[in-house]
C-alpha cells in the first residue's frame, strides 16, 4: 500500500466488517465490570471493535442460562453495554444452553427467546449461541425430532436467528476444531450438516488445528471454510491459562499470518483469565489487525522504521512482525505500571498456601505444620492455627486457585465491586493512552547508575521485556529465554573449564573465553529478571501488581537460583555435568506441551540431577511472608564480617558486646567452613533502593567426614583463644559483668567450645557425606529466602556428585527442626554428643565412576 493523506487506516479498521476483539471465555473467575469497561477503553483505542461476553462460570451464561437477570443485574448489563457503545465495540452477548437443553423442547425454545429478548431490552444487538464443551448424545425427545445432533443445533441456532434478528449471530460447534472433529475434518458429518444448513448470515467458530493452535495456517483454514460453508471466525486460545492457572502467557501473537484474514470473518482472543496479565497479547493483537501483511523471508524486522510501520496510526503500508510488536507493547505497559490504577480494587497480592497455621513474631515463630506421630522425635503440643490475612498467605509461590463459587454471577453488585462512580468515570483513562506524568516518571533507579529519562526507559524495558519473555506461549519460551537455557546448559556441561587458573584475559583458553561470554549473557538476563521483580513489586499500578507478582514470585525464585549456581561455577568450584539435556522445545500436534514447558518447569529440568527437582521448586512455604527482591551470591573470608553483622540485631545496644558476639558467631559458624575446604557457601542479601543486606547464608563441605576431623584440631585453637573468657564466665570474676553474662546465654552460646560442634555418627557420612551449616531467623524475612538459599547449596553439591547432606541442629531447637522437617529433611537421629539433631536428605543417585568429588 502506498502512502495515500485520503487514506485514514483508524476509521477504516473501525468500519470494517472484519470482526477482531476479545472474548471473555475462559474457566475460572470472570472479569469484574470495571476490568470489562476498562477493556473497553482499551480496545476502542486500539481498534479492536467486538467483545464477546461467553465466561465458562458465569452461572446465567451457562450452566442456569434459563434464569433471568433481576432488576439490578440488568442495570450492571445494561451499564456494560453502554460503555461498549460509548467505545464503538459490538457487545456480543453469548449464551451455552448445550449443557441440557432439551432441543426439540417448545417450552425450552421460549425460555431461551425470553432470556435473549431481556438481554435485547439492555441495548445489545449481537449474540451468540455456543455448543462447545458439551455432551455429543441427544436426550430421548430430541432423539425422536431431529436426525441428529447437528440438526438439533441448527434448528435452535437458526430460531434464535431469526426471532432476534441480530446485528452479528455467531455459533460455537460442539467440534469447534480439527482434533475434535470426527472421524476427521472433511468427512465429519457433523461439521458438514451444520455449515449446509446453518443460514449462510452467522458466523462460526473455530480454534484451529488444537484447541489451543501453535500454527493457524491459511490452508488449514481454507479447507475449514470449504466444510462450513463460510470464512470460519476463529476463537484464538493461545494465550488462554484456564487449563493450567499456575501460567500466564504474556507473548505476542504469533504463528498467525496476516493472510489469514482473507480466509476467516474474524479473529476473537481468548486470553489470560488474569486481566492485567493481557496487555501485551492485546496490543500486539491490534498491530496485527492494523497491518497490511507479514515481514517477507529477505526483509530485516529490527530495522530502525519499524517501530512505525504496523499500528493502527500508520497510513502506508504496515508489516506485522510480532518481535517488534511486542517491544513496542512492553514499552507502553511501563506506562502502565507507573501510573496508578484507574481499576478500583481492594485486593492485595494473593499467593495460596496449605499450612496449619502461624504465630507472627520474630525468634519464636514456628509454622506449625503437625508432625507425623511416626516421626518419634519432635511431639509438638497441638496449637490451634491462628487468622491470616489472605494477602500474607504463600503456597508454591503460586496464584490462588480458587475454585468457581457454584453461585458466582458477574453481573451482580456484590461481584462488581468497587463500581465506578461517574465522577471518576470521566476524569479516567486509560493509563496506556495518557502522558505519565514526569514526578511519577522518575521511579528512583535501581543500579544507581541510570541518569537520563532515555536510560530510565531502556532499563525498564530491559527489566519488563525479561519477564515477559519467561512468560511468553504456552509451546515456547521467549528467544532470550531459550537462549537462556542452552547457554546456562552449556555452562554446566563445560564448568569444569573455569578450574585452570588464569591472571589476565590474555592468558584465558579459547573455551574459557567462550564460557565467560556466554556467563555473561546468562547473568545480564537473569540480573534484570530480578530487578524487574523489584520494578513490580514497587509499582504505583497495584491493581496490575496485584494479578502479576505471584508469577513474578515464582520466576524470582527460579532466577535467584540460577544467577547463584552461575555465579558459583565461575568461581572453578564445579565438575562438569555432561549428562544434562538441553530443554527442547516440547511444542506438539498431540497438546502433550501442556503440563512440559514453562520457565519453571525448564529451570527444575536443568537441576534435574538433584532427585525431585520439582518438589524443590514446588515445596510449600510458610505464613506469612514478606514479598521483597532478595538476590544469591557466592561467599568468602572477605564477607565475613558482612554476615557476621546478621546476629547483632535485636539482642542488645552494648555494641562492645554486639561485636564479641560478631566475631563469635564467625568463629563457630563461618570460619571453620570456610578454613576447612567447603566449597558451597552461599549468601543471601535483601536487594532494594538502599542497597544489599545479609539475610540467611549456607556453608556445605562436601566431605563431611574430613570436615569431622578438621574441627578436632580448629576446636584446640578456639579453647586456646577463648580461654580467659571461660576461665571468667566459670568463677564469676568481676572481669565478667553480669551483663555479659546474660548477654551471652541469651545468644545460645555455649561457653563450652566443645558444645560448639556436633559429634555426627560416623554411618551418616555413608549417605549424607556433605556437612551442611545454615543461619536465619525463623521469620517472614528469612524462611522463603532461606529455603532458596538450601537449595543452591544442594544444587551445587548434587552437581559434583554428592549423594546427600545433613544438618545439625540444637536438640532443644524445637522451631528450627520443623523447618527443616517442613521443607523434606529426614529426621536422622541425634549426634553422638545427644545436643543436636541430625537431619538430611539424598540427592542423587550416581555411578561410582561420577559421584567422587574433585574437593
Amino acid at each position: 500500500m502506498k502512502p495515500d493523506e485520503s487514506f485514514n487506516r483508524r476509521e477504516s479498521i473501525q468500519k470494517s466488517p472484519y470482526i477482531c476483539g476479545v472474548v471473555e471465555g475462559f474457566y475460572g473467575r470472570p472479569w469484574t465490570l470495571e476490568q470489562r469497561k476498562h477493556l473497553f477503553k482499551r480496545q476502542n483505542h486500539l481498534g479492536l471493535t467486538t467483545y464477546l461476553y461467553a465466561p465458562k462460570d458465569d452461572i446465567k451464561h451457562r450452566s442456569l442460562w434459563r434464569q433471568l437477570y433481576s432488576n439490578e443485574e440488568m442495570t450492571l448489563l445494561r451499564s456494560l453495554i453502554d460503555s461498549a457503545k460509548d467505545n464503538r465495540i459490538n457487545f456480543v452477548y453469548a449464551i451455552s444452553p448445550g449443557l441440557d437443553i432439551e432441543y426439540g423442547s417448545e417450552k425450552e425454545m421460549s425460555t431461551l427467546k425470553e432470556k435473549l429478548s431481556q438481554v435485547k431490552s439492555a441495548g445489545c444487538e449481537s449474540f451468540a449461541i455456543l455448543f462447545d464443551d458439551i455432551e455429543v448424545q441427544m436426550q430421548k425427545n430430541d432423539k425422536e425430532h431431529f436426525e441428529s445432533f447437528a440438526h438439533a443445533q441448527v434448528h435452535v441456532a437458526n430460531t434464535i436467528f431469526e426471532y432476534l434478528d441480530p446485528k452479528t449471530f455467531i455459533f460455537c460447534p460442539t467440534e469447534y476444531c480439527q482434533s475434535r472433529a470426527f472421524p476427521t475434518l472433511e468427512t465429519s458429518q457433523y461439521l458438514n450438516t451444520i455449515g449446509e444448513l446453518l443460514k449462510n448470515e452467522i458466523h462460526i467458530m473455530w480454534t484451529g488445528p488444537q484447541v489451543i493452535s501453535r500454527y493457524i495456517t491459511p490452508e488449514h483454514l481454507s479447507r475449514v471454510r470449504s466444510v462450513i460453508r463460510r470464512k470460519p471466525l476463529i476463537w484464538d486460545n493461545l494465550h488462554a491459562n484456564d487449563y493450567d492457572l499456575k501460567k500466564i502467557f504474556m507473548g505476542p501473537l504469533t504463528h498467525r499470518s496476516v493472510k489469514i484474514k482473507d480466509v476467516t470473518s474474524g479473529l476473537l482472543s481468548n486470553p489470560n483469565g488474569r486481566y492485567e496479565a493481557n496487555f501485551i497479547p492485546i496490543h500486539t493483537l491490534s498491530d496485527w489487525n492494523a497491518a497490511d501483511r507479514d515481514l517477507l523471508a529477505h526483509e530485516s524486522g529490527l530495522s530502525e522504521d519499524n517501530g512505525i510501520l504496523f499500528n493502527i496510526e500508520c497510513n502506508s503500508e504496515t508489516v506485522y512482525i510480532p518481535e517488534v510488536s511486542m517491544v513496542n507493547a512492553v514499552t507502553t505497559w511501563i506506562d502502565e505500571f507507573i501510573t496508578p490504577s484507574v481499576i478500583q480494587t481492594t485486593q492485595s497480592p494473593i499467593l495460596s498456601a496449605d499450612v496449619a497455621g502461624c504465630v507472627p513474631d520474630r525468634r519464636d515463630t514456628v509454622w506449625l505444620l503437625d508432625l507425623p506421630q511416626s516421626h518419634g522425635v519432635i511431639v509438638p503440643e497441638p496449637v490451634a492455627p491462628i487468622e491470616v490475612a489472605a494477602e500474607n498467605i504463600v503456597q508454591e509461590a503460586i496464584p490462588l486457585e480458587e475454585p468457581v463459587p457454584s453461585e458466582l454471577n458477574s453481573m451482580a453488585p456484590d461481584y462488581s465491586q468497587p463500581m465506578e462512580t461517574e465522577e471518576n468515570n470521566d476524569s479516567q483513562e486509560d493509563e496506556a493512552m495518557s502522558s505519565v506524568d514526569d514526578e511519577m516518571a522518575t521511579l528512583q533507579a535501581f543500579s544507581g547508575l541510570v541518569v537520563t529519562e532515555e536510560d530510565v526507559k531502556n532499563q525498564r524495558l530491559a527489566l519488563l521485556s525479561s519477564m515477559c519473555e519467561m512468560f511468553y506461549l504456552p509451546f515456547e519460551n521467549g528467544p532470550r529465554t531459550t537462549t537462556l537455557f542452552k547457554d546456562f546448559t552449556w555452562l554446566m556441561q563445560n564448568a569444569s573449564v573455569m578450574k585452570k587458573s588464569f591472571t589476565e584475559i590474555e592468558t584465558l583458553d579459547p573455551l574459557q573465553s567462550e564460557w565467560l561470554v556466554r556467563y555473561d549473557g546468562v547473568t545480564e538476563f537473569l540480573t534484570n529478571a530480578i530487578d524487574a521483580f523489584f520494578f513490580i513489586t514497587q509499582a504505583p499500578n497495584k491493581t496490575v501488581v496485584t494479578e502479576i507478582v505471584p508469577y513474578a514470585f515464582d520466576a524470582h525464585g527460579c532466577c535467584v537460583v540460577m544467577i547463584a549456581i552461575a555465579r558459583w561455577m565461575m568461581q572453578g568450584f564445579s565438575l562438569d555435568n555432561s549428562d544434562n539435556n538441553i530443554p527442547y522445545d516440547y511444542g506438539s500436534p498431540d497438546e502433550n506441551w501442556i503440563t512440559q514447558t514453562g520457565f519453571k518447569i525448564n529451570t527444575m529440568r536443568l537441576f534435574s540431577i538433584v532427585e525431585d527437582a520439582e518438589k524443590m521448586f514446588t515445596t510449600k512455604i510458610f505464613l506469612p511472608l514478606t514479598i521483597f527482591c532478595f538476590d544469591i551470591r557466592p561467599f568468602t573470608m572477605a564477607d565475613k564480617d558482612y554476615i557476621s553483622g546478621m546476629v547483632t540485631v535485636m539482642l542488645t545496644t552494648n555494641q562492645e558486646f554486639l561485636r564479641h558476639r560478631s566475631k563469635n558467631f564467625a568463629d563457630r559458624n563461618i570460619i571453620p567452613f570456610l578454613t576447612g575446604g567447603a566449597h558451597h557457601n552461599f549468601v543471601c542479601e535483601k536487594v532494594d533502593e538502599t542497597g544489599h543486606k545479609p539475610v540467611c547464608y549456607a556453608a556445605g563441605h562436601a566431605d563431611g567426614s574430613a570436615f569431622s576431623h578438621f574441627l578436632i584440631s580448629y576446636k584446640e585453637q578456639l579453647k586456646e583463644k577463648y580461654k580467659s573468657l571461660i576461665e571468667d564466665f566459670k568463677v564469676g570474676s568481676a572481669k565478667l559483668s553480669q551483663e555479659h553474662i546474660e548477654f551471652i546465654q541469651k545468644s545460645q552460646t555455649p561457653i563450652e567450645i566443645e558444645d560448639w560442634f556436633p559429634k555426627i555418627p560416623n554411618h551418616i557420612f555413608e549417605r549424607y557425606p556433605a556437612w551442611v551449616e545454615t543461619y536465619f531467623g525463623l521469620d517472614s524475612s528469612d524462611a522463603y529466602p532461606m529455603m532458596k538459599v538450601l537449595h543452591v547449596t544442594v544444587i551445587s553439591l548434587a552437581m559434583n556428585g554428592c549423594p546427600g547432606y545433613f544438618v545439625a541442629i540444637a536438640e532443644d531447637d524445637v522451631m528450627r527442626q520443623k523447618y527443616f522437617y517442613a521443607i523434606g529433611l529426614n529426621d536422622l537421629g541425634l549426634s553422638d554428643c545427644r545436643k543436636f539433631r541430625i537431619m538430611g536428605q539424598t540427592l542423587c543417585n550416581l555411578s561410582s565412576s561420577s559421584s567422587s568429588s574433585s574437593e
